[in-house]
């Protein structure tokens, strides 16, 4: 698959694709990787990148962050992979393998920085990835192969996943209802086009849930959240709310988050048309956007947290915290039709056994029958993200292996 699409997948004058190995230097190093996760090491099983340049290249005229190089190279192999991962941050460094005519050597490390992981679960906007053959491998059995900040392919648990291009989640579509809500609250750009400004608005919402889900998925101890347009009685039959609350802290947040964005993209337009007198109000909304974005990562951190605490997380759609630790007491609806999203742009559904499920899939396909109205984010405590949705009358959704990847990067 990697090697079928490396020269396709990406296109454009303005991109400059990296190199690749040979065929079989290629499948060496696909294997050396998927073996070096297979056995634990202290208890643990490694998570490792490795970033791939032939021995040739300079890679001064492509970023791949800091590079720690060794003195002497060594040779690639299951055994120098399973001693160098514990040394590797997952998130932001991984080994420097470079291969000649030959063979492969492990000649380093590097520090490529967190700016493409965070900007990847819906962190932050503006990143830098590393401009090579990239692997990363998390656990055994599961391994992303990348050209750049670009997934060709990935290999979970024996099958090849995210492999026919972006795909389509239409897991939030009622949950996305609240974006209107906040819309109303945010004043928008005076200079920018509207379109652009409401792709990134929405664009922005949306990754406030990708955030959140994501945190939760990388705590690995599972969890579910419950986005609903309000409670009422109906609802509070549905589900027991060990902690109630009504906190607009995160709402608030992702409002002051679009605020300094639009101040501070006016002012950038402003001085590209010629205005220099703006600069230093510029460098202050800079600096108010940087804190802005802050305030949101930090509330979207404290709300996933809150996964850790026995139930579920309830959210209203328009992001405000209405509770945690919440137990569901539904029953499934009679006549109701359970059903797998497999691909809802074709609109490619098939039948589905709810007795497959664990506890947690079973309850919130359960509430949603009841309710509806309501969208349940189900994470397991091994990684894999579940929805579970309406959009048709007595019919429920179900969307296994569901990606919530930051819009702006569709392919990643």
């Amino acid at each position: 698959m990697v090697i079928h699409r490396w020269d396709s997948f990406v296109s454009g004058s303005d991109y400059v694709r990296p190199p690749r190995p040979s065929d079989r230097q290629l499948s060496e190093l696909l294997e050396i990787a998927y073996l070096s996760s297979s056995l634990q090491e202290e208890g643990r099983y490694p998570q490792f990148n490795i970033l791939a340049v032939p021995s040739a290249d300079s890679v001064k005229s492509r970023y791949l962050g800091d590079i720690w190089e060794f003195d002497a190279a060594r040779l690639l192999s299951i055994e120098e992979v399973r001693r160098l991962a514990p040394v590797v941050d997952f998130k932001k460094s991984g080994m420097l393998a470079k291969w000649d005519a030959s063979r492969w050597y492990i000649c380093g490390l590097v520090d490529f920085g967190t700016s493409w992981s965070r900007a990847k679960v819906g962190f932050q906007y503006h990143f830098q990835s590393p401009e090579c053959l990239f692997l990363q491998v998390d656990r055994p059995g599961r391994m992303k192969v990348y050209q750049g900040a670009y997934l060709l392919a990935a290999l979970v648990d024996g099958k090849l996943e995210r492999h026919n291009g972006m795909e389509i989640n239409t897991t939030l579509s009622s949950a996305l209802g609240g974006f209107g809500k906040v819309w109303r609250k945010i004043e928008p750009p005076e200079i920018e086009e509207p379109r652009e400004y409401h792709n990134f608005a929405f664009t922005a919402f949306w990754n406030v849930f990708s955030a959140l889900v994501n945190c939760i998925s990388e705590a690995a101890h599972g969890g579910a959240v419950i986005i609903t347009q309000r409670l009422d009685r109906i609802f509070n039959k549905q589900v027991r709310i060990k902690y109630r609350q009504n906190s607009p802290i995160l709402r608030d947040a992702y409002i002051s988050f679009m605020r300094a964005r639009n101040r501070t993209i006016d002012l950038v337009i402003g001085m590209e048309r010629g205005d220099h007198s703006l600069r230093g109000e510029r460098a202050l909304a800079e600096l108010e956007l940087i804190e802005c974005q802050s305030k949101l990562v930090e509330a979207i951190r404290f709300v996933a947290r809150l996964s850790a605490c026995d139930g579920a997380i309830i959210m209203s759609d328009d992001f405000r915290l209405l509770g945690f630790g919440a137990e569901i007491l539904s029953e499934l609806k009679a006549d109701i039709r359970i059903r797998e999203a497999v691909d809802e742009l074709r609109g490619t559904y098939k039948p589905l056994d709810v007795d497959q499920f664990g506890q947690r899939h079973r309850s919130a396909i359960k509430l949603v029958s009841q309710q509806p109205s309501c969208t349940v984010i189900v994470i397991s405590q091994d990684g894999p993200i579940s929805g579970v949705w309406s959009n048709e009358k007595k019919t429920v959704n179900v969307r296994k292996g569901a990606s919530f990847v930051n819009l702006e990067m569709p392919f990643s």
